[in-house]
């Protein structure tokens, strides 16, 4: 298919710019741009590489949507398509529906901001979450209507968050449970293939213990836990916490648990009781580490892993663990937002 015919709004939306090139023009973009990103570096690791996955479109497994003042559902660009093409069909069909949904009965979503719909789960389970508007109150009707017109839906909003978790594979042998207000990774396909990543590089460097110091849900330790690793992880949002916890004991995963906290208060934490880990696992907010890095490297005996969205965050805390001594042993890219100028990248690096 050619590329104008991919998205029939894409030069208005500008959501996707490179939607407006081959698949070939797009990956040789985006290597290019980790390979700039690696030569301001002057490293002497091997270029990077970049890993795609089949779909350049009907990919994307959430979306946030906006609520006007009349209580009605809508894209944040105005631009965008209803039948917007990235995201998977049947988050689609959820999201069109919504949207006539919400005409018919605005005022029961007035009091709210906007609103994040997820894709069908494992056991087919799609889910809806609220937030409220500054000082308004969260109806149970919002909640109610939208369960009694839709269904196989979850619904909630702040206060009940952590109640709803879906069911989400990781890789063949291993899920996580992600409650409606936690993050999730937008392209299964390509998590599986950035998680498959990291537990192989793992085994090749015959890694044991973890410290994974963002955990989210467990997206990287459940698996790393899987493959033999042992160790912990921390995470501030408790929700997931608790579900990274409940999904590693329905699995067995015994060797792998979860603690509430700040990343860096938790290194310091540790390191204060004299403990180290083999790996330590970065995959922080789109801003980086910033202040955090030096208790990060003490904590690691062997190896870092360095996950990151956003290549100029990742570039400036790259900077930092080079100039402390440590070596950057493999850079590789990841292609979880296709037809955007966003790449997924792991940094891997050994002392």
């Amino acid at each position: 298919m050619e590329s104008s015919q991919l998205c029939p709004v894409v030069e208005r939306c500008g959501g996707c710019p490179l939607l407006l090139q081959t698949a070939t023009e797009e990956r040789a973009i985006k290597t290019s741009m980790l390979a700039r990103m690696q030569s301001e570096l002057d490293t002497t690791a091997p270029p990077a590489g970049l890993v795609v996955g089949r779909q350049r479109i009907g990919y994307r497994n959430r979306i946030r949507l906006r609520i006007d003042e009349r209580g009605r559902v809508g894209f944040f660009n105005s631009e965008k398509s209803p039948e917007c093409v990235i995201l998977l069909p049947e988050l689609r069909q959820i999201v069109e529906k919504l949207g006539r949904w919400s005409v018919a009965e605005a005022e029961v979503l007035a009091p709210f901001a906007h609103l994040e719909v997820r894709a069908p789960d494992k056991g087919g389970v799609a889910g809806v979450f609220l937030t409220r508007r500054d000082g308004a109150m969260a109806p149970n009707s919002a909640v109610s209507g939208i369960h009694a017109s839709f269904e196989n839906i979850r619904v909630s909003c702040d206060a009940d968050a952590e109640m709803y978790e879906q069911r989400f594979d990781i890789d063949d042998a291993t899920y996580q449970r992600v409650p409606l207000n936690a993050f999730l990774q937008v392209n299964f396909e390509v998590n599986r293939l950035l998680a498959e990543h990291v537990v192989e590089g793992a085994r090749a460097r015959d890694l044991g213990t973890l410290a994974d110091l963002y955990c989210g849900s467990g997206n990287f330790a459940l698996p790393l836990a899987r493959s033999g690793l042992t160790g912990i992880g921390v995470e501030r949002v408790s929700s997931c916490r608790l579900a990274a916890t409940r999904a590693a004991r329905d699995q067995s995963l015994e060797g792998v648990q979860f603690v509430d906290g700040d990343a860096v208060a938790a290194c310091r934490s540790w390191l204060a009781q004299g403990r180290q880990f083999d790996v330590a696992i970065i995959d922080p907010p789109r801003a980086g580490v910033r202040d955090g890095l030096d208790v990060a490297m003490a904590l690691a005996r062997r190896a870092i892993v360095y996950c990151s969205c956003n290549l100029e965050s990742l570039a400036r805390d790259l900077r930092v663990l080079l100039s402390a001594g440590w070596r950057l042993e493999q850079l590789t890219g990841f292609d979880m937002f296709p037809g955007t100028v966003h790449v997924e990248t792991v940094a891997w690096l050994t002392r």
